[in-house]
Parts: structure tokens; sequence; C-alpha cells
């Protein structure tokens, strides 16, 4: 079997990636970002890569993190438990890692804006309301809530420039995502599959991530998946291939 075309871009654009290598980046053209006034991030867990990048190209640009955890509370937490079993599991870097982690997330909430929340019914309305912009990306990973939310995204889809989405347990919802897809005014420029997910019963995977822009750039040549640009989210699990019909 395979995903449902509709999933499928329809030409080559212009992307680059931003945020970390592996599992934390995203490809999407530049000159959306650059278009925006705003980034409203639902679902940061402890990665802010993409948020940060955004910024580094975009300064005069709001940027909002939501998450459903105390960010900073997080990170010490796990940097306590890492510390106590130092000795019995070796993981000194992991222990470097976490500070170094910590440092950043104090340096960076200068210039983010880190709010907790958990996201569902009517929270991307309310949030849209008080940004009062009509040039918002949005970027949504918040394990499976993202289908509470896709009738309000249509809804104020005007105000966005672009959107990323990661999709899960589509086995259960590609209808719903095909009825999303084909109301959405944005093109569809990249997906790409989790490969940190299931592989349903078809071997198509169970989690993607799908990028939509409003006018994105196109680019000449052949277009062909993966893109040169892309990168498995675990790097020691054997990526996973798209097939269409």
């Amino acid at each position: 079997m395979a995903l449902p075309i509709c999933f499928k871009p329809k030409k080559k654009y212009n992307l680059h990636r931003f945020g970390k290598d592996f599992d934390g980046g995203y490809l999407v053209c530049k000159d959306s970002l650059l278009k925006s006034d705003t980034l409203v991030s639902f679902g940061i867990n402890d990665d802010w890569s993409f948020e940060k990048d955004f910024k580094n190209i975009n300064s005069e640009a709001r940027v909002f993190c939501y998450d459903d955890k105390p960010i900073l509370k997080y990170l010490f937490k796990k940097l306590i438990i890492n510390t106590i079993f130092l000795f019995s599991h070796f993981n000194l870097n992991k222990v470097f890692f976490l500070i170094k982690k910590i440092i950043y997330f104090l340096k960076d909430k200068k210039k983010l804006t880190f709010i907790k929340k958990k996201i569902s019914y009517g929270d991307l309305k309310e949030i849209i309301k008080d940004i009062e912009s009509d040039f918002i990306f949005l970027k949504i990973d918040i394990e499976g809530f993202e289908y509470r939310i896709l009738e309000e995204i249509l809804l104020y889809q005007k105000k966005f420039t672009g959107i990323i989405i990661e999709f899960h347990d589509i086995d259960y919802h590609k209808d719903l995502i095909k009825n999303f897809i084909n109301k959405l005014n944005l093109n569809l420029v990249h997906i790409h599959p989790n490969n940190n997910s299931l592989i349903d019963y078809n071997n198509d995977p169970t989690c993607v991530e799908i990028t939509f822009e409003k006018k994105p750039v196109e680019s000449e040549g052949a277009f062909t998946l993966p893109n040169e640009l892309d990168m498995k989210n675990d790097p020691k699990k054997k990526d996973i291939l798209l097939n269409f019909n």
C-alpha cells in the first residue's frame, strides 16, 4: 500500500533546513520565515533549535514557544537523575550535555518567549486573537493533539505564512488529514517520515512531518524524495521510504 497522493508535494521547492540535525530539524523555504513577523510553536519538549534558528534569521520576529511542561524544571530534573546514576551508567557526557542545555535555555529565553500550556480545543483561536497578525508561521508537534485544532487552523489559515505539522498515528487518521489538506489553501511543500514511529501493516510510517507554505519558492529540477537535506529522526534506526497512490 501507500500514502494518499495528496500527501505528496506537486513540485520541487527551494527548501532549507532549520533546527538541529536529525530529530528537531525541518525543511521549509527561507522566504516564508523571513516574511513572518511571528512564530507560534506548539510542543517544545527540550528542543527549541528550530525556534532559535528562526529567530537568528529573522531577528525582528516574535517567537512564542508553548509546551505543557516547565522546560527549565524538566531539564534540572533530568540533570539530577543523570548525576545520581553517573557512576553506575557512565553517563558523564549526558550530564555535561544537560548542563550546557540549561545554560543555553537561560540565554535563549531572553529572545524567545516560553509559555507553559497544554494545547487543545479553542486554544489556537485565543492565541491568534491576542497576536493580531496576518504573517504568522505555525509549528505543531503535540503528540496527537494536532487533530483537535485542525478546524481552527482552517478557520484562520489566511493568517499563516507557513505551517509545519507532525501528524501522529496517521494510520488511524488518513481521511481526516486528507480532508485537512484538501481544504487548506497553502501548498504542501515537503513530507518526511519520522523513523522513530511504528510501521503499519502496509509498511507505511505512522508519523510524518509535513510543511505547508502560502507562497513557496519553486526550484528547478525534478522533485524527488527524500530531499537531499532530509535526515533520519533517529540516526541509529533504518529510514522509512515513502510511496504514494
